[in-house]
């Protein structure tokens, strides 16, 4: 062992490790918030979604039977033996009948809305599955090591120090002998 290993920093090492163990537990925390998010927007277009488009369809229905009634008895009563033109009770039917049809698209795009975000979930899921590994296996193995080198630098600094003296004694050229 002529050469030292010339390590001039143990903390570094040590402070690589924790920062990566801090590191994996951000990761950890960013990703269970992200999939606890999106559960929350899965939940909010599966069920909350569907009970408002629901209901919406039905008062929609609703109002095109009451246009469509209050059109029938503008028609029902004519005014002077003449046929009324009843043109708001239509333009009420046609809005009532537009805005059911509005209701009726959301609610279709709403089921192909869920289904398609919850496809895009597991295609996350699946993305993601090799950085949570990281965080929950690679990073503490990583750090481990870190620690086994660092105790083994220490080890080998401390052998270094208490041979020193010994090591400079056998490299003095020794005087010669006088005879």
């Amino acid at each position: 062992m002529t050469e030292s290993a010339n390590v001039k920093a143990f903390e570094a090492i040590e402070e690589l490790r924790i920062e990566l163990l801090r590191f994996s537990k951000r990761v950890d925390e960013g990703l269970t918030e992200i999939a606890s998010e999106t559960r929350r927007v899965i939940d909010w277009i599966e069920h909350d979604r569907p009970i408002y488009w629901k209901e919406r369809v039905r008062r929609a229905t609703d109002a095109v039977g009451e246009a469509k009634n209050d059109l029938h008895r503008c028609l029902m009563y004519p005014i002077n033996d003449e046929q009324p033109s009843c043109t708001e009770e239509r333009q009420a039917v046609k809005k009532a009948q537009a805005y059911l049809k509005y209701c009726q698209d959301k609610q279709d795009r709403l089921r192909e809305w869920a289904r398609s975000l919850r496809h895009e979930m597991h295609e996350y899921q699946g993305r993601v599955a090799h950085l949570r590994a990281a965080g929950d296996e690679s990073a503490p193995a990583a750090a481990a090591l870190l620690e086994r080198v660092a105790d083994t630098l220490e080890k080998y600094v401390a052998q270094a120090s208490a041979a020193a003296p010994l090591i400079e004694a056998i490299r003095q050229p020794t005087p010669p002998k006088k005879d």
